[in-house]
């Protein structure tokens, strides 16, 4: 998916963010659906380098910050709280590894029909398993095996993560192929399954 930059409303300088000018510090009216991407300035991709994230976002929410628009037009001030909404849901979402490819996923995957309940063979059984012995754990109160059963989970947690990243790389070359987008479903379907476990262990 091609990374279109546009030009400043006030200026016409190429903008980073789609929110802001850095060049003559002008806030940006933006469409209702703008993407995360282009609201924090980054390409359509799921690798994002995370220092170059969180850069980003504090900068833009300096600039945006509805304290600075104190003394604006209202119109302006409004814009102002409304694009740090937009900026702050858009950090929270592109900043964890799940809920970017789950966002990415969204975007790609317009045109398919997925299957949002898909998972790997033998998964749900190997889940149900584990939720009976986490409810027996709970009950014991063993401490000790409680925080080996979220050390497994965890592993499992991240394991799945690590599949995102060559599995986006692929969709480079094959935008449209149904069967890693299937895939790539698949795995955002068994991660919520571990996060639901996961939230059920006390920290």
């Amino acid at each position: 998916m091609a990374f279109e930059q546009p030009a400043c409303r006030v200026c016409e300088f190429t903008l980073v963010s789609r929110l802001f000018c850095f060049s003559c510090n002008a806030l940006q009216p933006f469409p209702l659906e703008v993407d995360f991407f282009e609201v924090l300035g980054f390409p359509i991709s799921f690798e994002i380098k995370s220092a170059e994230l969180e850069e980003r976002y504090q900068q833009l929410s300096l600039e945006l910050h509805p304290d600075f628009y104190g003394s604006a037009p209202e119109a302006e001030k409004r814009l102002s709280e409304t694009a740090t909404a937009v900026l702050n849901t858009a950090y929270n979402t592109l900043r964890e590894p799940t809920s970017r490819a789950g966002y990415l996923l969204h975007l790609l995957a317009q045109k398919q029909k997925l299957d949002e309940r898909s998972l790997p063979d033998g998964f749900l059984g190997e889940m149900f398993f584990l939720q009976e012995a986490l409810d027996e754990l709970l009950e014991s109160g063993n401490a000790d095996e409680l925080s080996g059963m979220r050390d497994e989970m965890r592993k499992r947690q991240k394991d799945i993560e690590a599949d995102y990243a060559p599995l986006f790389k692929r969709l480079k070359d094959h935008p449209e192929d149904s069967e890693i987008l299937q895939q790539l479903q698949t795995h955002l379907n068994a991660e919520r399954y571990l996060r639901r476990l996961l939230g059920r262990i006390p920290a």
